[in-house]
Formats: structure tokens, C-alpha cells, sequence
């Protein structure tokens, strides 16, 4: 089916999150829908804090500018972590470690799985690493937004290396996944929405409260453009020449 195919094409084969049957996935409206279903769903199922206040996501600065009507939409309040740097023109990896130290404990924080959006700034793999330990020691849940694998490297596996990695380090995330650029796409509307869970479980539990979710914003995605993506990455052939 789509999804499996789309959600092993960024988590890889050799994912442990799939071979144990604990990765809860839906089909979504492109990275936009998967998204919108990604903030509502912790919205509704985070609970009220106790101050009254809404539950923050921290992005960073900048970030795609529709992230934070995105949030704030779904009933979350967008924060930012420092990201870039304009004297070096590259990124502020210690003003981003000092904000995101500062975060509160248990913090919603949103990362670009690559190519980031608006400058093009990725951290290294040793950087990763040290924001996957920072998440780990402030209890952060992990979200990250996919939409333009393929096109930091133009190898598709390597730039899907940070969530990967954090898979293999532990972390229970969820992910936005678009296909709208690197399968040419965008007006089709396909995506995923993805979570990694602690056992098969909770992923049952977070598969049916997905489609609850789902069910009153748009019930049932568009299908032909999942049906292109299925058929080119079912395809050895097919999946070789699009990689090329």
C-alpha cells in the first residue's frame, strides 16, 4: 500500500519501528494536512496545562512561515529556538542548543528532517547528535517535517539520516512526510502522518485516534497521487529511475 511504502522510502527497511509493528501511520493532504492532523492531535490529546495556557511547539528562526498559523490553528502556541546565523550565513548551532536547553521540560520541538526551509542550513550528523541527546535529557517529544527528501544531498536515504537516527536512538516522534516536491507532486495533495510508539499497543491506540482525527477535516485523502508514488516506489525499476 501507499503508506507502508512511503513511510519504509523514509524510515528505511531496516527500520526497527517497522519490523516490530509499532509504527502508526495515515495517509495525509501532503505535508500541509499531515501537519494540521499532527498539531490537532496533540492539542486534543495533550490536555490542558495547568496554567490555562496553550501547549507550546518550538520551531526554529526562521522556519516555513506557514508552521506557526499551522500551530496556532490547532490550538498550540508556536516558539522559536535560534537556528541561523546571518554573520557566518550558517547555522547558529549554539544559540540553538542555549534556547532549546532553556525550553521547558517535556517541550513539543520541531526540526526540518532536511533541506530547511527558508535557508537551505542543515546541522551535520554530530550535531544531530547532540540535539537527539538534548531531546533525550529534556524529555522532548519529537516532531519532525519532512518535505524535501531527495533534495538537500540528492541522495534520498542520506537525507533521511536525522530521522533515522532518531528512531535508532529511541525517541517516540511523529513526522510530517510530503511528496508534493520531490515527486513533483504538489497539487496532488499526497503525504503521510507517522508516529513512532512504544509497542504494537499504543500503536492501535494512536492509529484509531488518527483517524478520529482525520474523520471530520477531510475523511478520505485524493488518491491518484498516492497511487503514482505507490506504483514508482513498488517498482525496482521505476524507483531506480526516479533516484537517478
Amino acid at each position: 500500500t501507499f503508506v507502508s511504502k512511503a513511510t519504509e522510502f523514509l524510515y528505511g527497511h531496516d527500520c526497527s519501528a517497522i519490523k516490530e509493528n509499532r509504527l502508526a501511520a495515515s495517509q495525509a493532504l501532503s505535508g500541509t494536512g499531515a501537519l494540521r492532523v499532527m498539531f490537532t492531535f496533540l492539542h486534543d490529546h495533550l490536555g490542558e496545562r495547568a496554567d490555562g495556557q496553550p501547549h507550546k511547539v518550538y520551531m526554529p528562526n526562521p522556519t516555513w512561515a506557514n508552521h506557526l498559523p499551522i500551530a496556532r490553528c490547532s490550538g498550540l502556541e508556536p516558539a522559536q529556538y535560534s537556528y541561523y546565523h546571518p554573520e557566518t550565513v550558517g547555522l547558529d548551532f549554539d544559540g540553538m542548543r542555549k534556547d532549546l536547553e532553556g525550553a521547558e521540560d517535556g517541550s513539543l520541538v520541531l526540526f526540518h528532517a532536511c533541506a530547511h526551509n527558508p535557508t537551505g542550513i542543515d546541522p551535520t550528523r554530530e550535531q544531530w547528535s547532540e540535539i537527539s541527546d538534548l531531546c533525550k535529557q529534556k524529555d522532548f517529544f519529537v516532531l519532525f517535517d519532512s518535505a524535501y527528501q531527495g533534495f538537500a544531498s540528492g541522495d534520498a536515504d542520506k537525507d533521511a539520516w536525522a530521522v533515522r537516527e532518531f528512531v535508532s536512538r529511541g525517541h517516540h516522534m511523529m513526522v510530517a512526510q510530503s511528496f508534493a516536491k520531490n515527486f513533483g507532486l504538489y497539487g496532488e495533495r499526497v503525504g503521510t502522518l507517522s508516529a513512532v510508539c512504544r509497542d504494537d499497543e499504543e500503536k492501535t491506540r494512536v492509529t484509531e485516534a488518527l483517524k478520529r482525527t482525520i474523520r471530520p477535516m477531510y475523511s478520505n485523502p485524493p488518491i491518484y497521487g498516492a497511487r503514482i508514488v505507490d506504483e514508482v516506489l513498488g517498482d525496482a525499476a521505476l524507483e531506480a529511475q526516479w533516484r537517478e
